[in-house]
């Protein structure tokens, strides 16, 4: 939710950021001669998030992908947009792979931004088709949802819904959201009633009318993904927009009193996706390949609770490992799928009117 690097995880750590920047920079200064040199034919490099997430890639996908086809995976972190777009444009691109938030897909299909992915090479069995599409597939499904501290609610009188968040009387406790309209407005098209099956495109009149009845009961507007799972636990907040990723993790190291919501979540997706230019073409398709494979996310989900986006790999978990994946919970018709398409459209709009609604 496994993007927004800030909007979802948290994903990016300084270091990394710095890294990245710096492996750009560097990078763009190269000739292409010397680019060249670098990377050789047996390369590939993958651009990816960072920090425990890329660390996880490395150990279950990567290492076993260069042994398995000789070809080094060369992985940097701080994958942006923006820095693709400089490389595309500049004619001089870096980075073979990238693991993109699903907006950037269409955004970028705008632009010119990627290659075409070869589906020959790429098997997308298992990965259903409102996943994938000619430029991206996705590699990592992310449940962004409601989630509480048990201890806030008496047992049979927890809240399973965003009208039970919106309904301060009957689900009293302080709340957490997002201060940002992606996923707040969903939530609050969500708590007037609105049908998930006919969600978007969202009416903004509509969900901001929704949002003035809740904004007073708001004790905390979040900025940073790590933050909620933390207030939850600690009590400070009752319950609170957050990432399902984050709450595994932290009631599995901590064994946090805090309970996902599933119903009326919104399952993320990020895409694999290939910058147009990509030096290593070939390759980037037989790592996007590897990467979307049953068994390889089926371990990846297994050590870092990163969700699949191949159904087939949930055949590979138990039920136990199943319940923390939003792949899960969305085939059992808990999740809504975001709407990558409207709003990479719409979501200067919307942040536009955020910004004036949060001044009100």
């Amino acid at each position: 939710m496994i993007g927004d690097v800030s909007r979802r995880c948290g994903r990016g750590k300084a270091l990394a950021a710095s890294l990245g920047a710096l492996l750009l920079a560097a990078a763009l200064a190269a000739g292409p001669a010397e680019t060249a040199s670098a990377a050789g034919e047996k390369t590939v490099v993958f651009a990816g998030w960072g920090g425990s997430i890329q660390k996880a890639q490395r150990e279950v996908m990567f290492n076993a992908f260069e042994k398995a086809t000789g070809i080094k995976v060369i992985d940097v972190p701080d994958v942006q947009l923006g820095k693709i777009k400089a490389m595309v444009e500049a004619g001089n691109v870096e980075w073979d792979v990238a693991e993109a938030l699903g907006m950037w897909v269409p955004e970028g299909e705008k632009q010119n931004l990627w290659e075409k992915l070869d589906y020959k090479v790429i098997d997308r069995k298992g990965v259903p088709d409102s996943l994938s599409g000619p430029h991206g597939i996705g590699v990592a499904t992310y449940g962004i949802i409601l989630a509480y501290n048990e201890k806030a609610f008496p047992p049979g009188k927890a809240p399973n819904s965003w009208k039970d968040f919106w309904d301060v009387k009957d689900f009293p406790g302080a709340r957490g959201l997002f201060d940002g309209p992606r996923y707040s407005i969903d939530g609050a098209m969500l708590a007037d009633g609105a049908s998930p099956k006919s969600l978007y495109p969202i009416d903004l009149d509509r969900a901001f009318r929704s949002l003035d009845r809740i904004k007073s009961h708001i004790h905390v507007w979040w900025k940073q993904w790590p933050q909620p799972p933390l207030l939850l636990t600690s009590g400070e907040l009752a319950i609170s927009l957050t990432s399902s990723t984050r709450i595994a993790a932290i009631r599995k190291e901590e064994h946090a009193p805090v309970k996902v919501i599933w119903n009326q979540g919104l399952m993320t997706i990020d895409q694999l996706a290939v910058p147009r230019g990509a030096p290593h073409r070939e390759n980037a398709m037989k790592l996007i390949a590897w990467m979307i494979d049953a068994k390889h996310q089926a371990a990846l989900a297994r050590q870092a609770a990163i969700g699949p986006s191949n159904t087939d790999a949930l055949k590979g978990l138990t039920d136990a490992e199943k319940e923390d994946l939003p792949l899960y919970h969305y085939q059992k018709g808990e999740l809504i799928l975001f709407d990558n398409a409207w709003w990479a459209e719409n979501e200067e709009k919307a942040q536009e009117r955020w910004n004036l609604w949060k001044l009100k």
